[in-house]
Formats: C-alpha cells, structure tokens, sequence
C-alpha cells in the first residue's frame, strides 16, 4: 500500500502513516515490513521537505536495522537524523535522536550510550517533556548497568518505573521491570531477579508487546531452576521471534535443540 502510495507522488500521507504504524511495529516486530515502511516514509519526508518528520523517521529506522544486525546501515541513519534535529532546533525532538543514538552505542561502546542517554535526559528536562525524561532515564538505566555500575542503574530503573506507572504507560513501567531483573541476575540475586522477569513477562504479554514478552522470557529461561519450565519459556519466545522474523530465532532454537 505504501509503495503504490509512493508511487503516485503522496509524499505526506506515506511519511504520516509509516509513522503511525511504527506504534504496531515497536511491540510486534515484522522486521523486513517495518523496515521497507520506515525507508518509504523517510523519502516522502525528504520531498515533502518536512527535515522534523524525516528526522523522527531515521531515527526510527535504525531500529529494525540494528534488529537485522545492519548496524552501520542504522548509524548512517542516526547521523542523518541527528543534523536534521540540530537544525530544527525542536529540542524533544533533539532528545529523540540522542536517545535512539543511545541505541546504537549500546551495542558499541557503554560509555558512549550514557553519555547519549544523558544528552537525551537534559534536553527532555528542560523541555518539560514528562515521558521523554522517563524514556531517557530507562535507557540510562540499561546503560549504566552495561556499563558495570549497577547500584545506579536500579535506582535509575525504579525512577523511570514510578515515572511511567505515573503516566498510565504499563508497557514501558513492565519493561523497566524487566530490566530491573536483568540488572539484579548481575549482581548474583537470581531469586528476586527471576521474580522480577516473571512478573514483566506476564505484563508485557497482557499489554501485547510480544517482543519484549519474548526477551524477557529468553532471560528468565536462564535463571529457572526447572529444565522444563526453561524450556517453556524458550518455546514461547521462539514463537514471537519465528512469527516477527526475527534472527533471533536462531539462538533460542538452538538453546532448545541443544537442551
């Protein structure tokens, strides 16, 4: 649909509603699809010369690329994103970008993401940008702990939770739970970490975010202490991966293959 639409020269509504369908795609991730929709609406944008709206729409198609492990196919995107953002002088939108780079240096370089994420903090607190703050400090979050300081991180998650059960958003509160969990695997508390991942899990799946359901059902498989109730979790993390064409897959049918 979008393609035809390209086609014939309707540059606003292909960007506008590839931007709308990433609200599908953030939670269920068709991989190939969100790219293909996120590249088309980008190139409207540019046409359309709205540099706001195609920056919002590279910064968004890093995503799906850093899915599919084109990493420096997502930078070249970021960057792109970034000097439109700059020249736009629209800081929510600023801090968007700076936390979608945060995205790519968390795969990269730890330091660099906190350094991003922190960018990304500053500009949605002096925008008075409630969700975006929380946004950034979730990410911070992550980053700190990646980057071995745990202590931090878990204040900075439970900050970021309270922000979003605060703002009625019971996906990303779930989502800080999870991470909660994984930051407490690291420093050796298995128990309530597993307790944390199981409750996220069961949140994610209830707000129909399979995607994150699936990540954190892969980290709860490595802390259960039943093979069997591991191995549940790992089939059904299969499932949403198998189904969005995720190369993730790969890794957890070969967890269950070698179980």
């Amino acid at each position: 649909m979008l393609r035809a639409a390209s086609g014939f020269g309707f540059d606003r509504p292909v960007w506008q509603t590839a931007e709308a369908f990433t609200v599908l795609f953030l939670h269920h991730r068709h991989l190939a699809d969100w790219r293909e929709s996120l590249e088309l609406g980008a190139e409207a944008a540019r046409r359309d010369r709205d540099p706001a709206a195609e920056a919002r729409l590279r910064s968004l198609l890093s995503r799906p690329l850093l899915d599919l492990g084109q990493d420096e196919a997502a930078k070249a995107q970021l960057d792109t994103a970034e000097q439109l953002a700059v020249e736009s002088g629209h800081l929510v939108l600023q801090a968007s970008v700076q936390e979608f780079l945060g995205r790519y240096w968390d795969l990269h370089d730890p330091a660099r993401a906190v350094d991003a994420y922190r960018t990304s903090l500053a500009l949605n607190t002096e925008a008075g940008e409630k969700r975006g703050e929380a946004l950034a400090r979730y990410f911070l979050g992550c980053a700190q702990s990646a980057a071995g300081d745990h202590a931090t991180a878990l204040t900075a998650l439970a900050r970021a939770r309270e922000a979003f059960l605060s703002l009625g958003d019971e996906r990303m509160a779930a989502r800080s739970l999870a991470d909660t969990g994984r930051v407490l695997a690291r420093t050796g508390a298995r128990a309530e970490a597993a307790a944390a991942l199981s409750r996220a899990a069961a949140d994610l799946h209830e707000g129909e975010a399979s995607h994150y359901e699936a990540r954190a059902l892969e980290d709860l498989a490595d802390l259960l202490d039943d093979p069997e109730e591991s191995r549940s979790c790992l089939r059904r993390a299969l499932a949403v991966y198998e189904e969005g064409g995720s190369p993730r897959a790969t890794a957890v049918l070969a967890r269950l293959t070698a179980g």
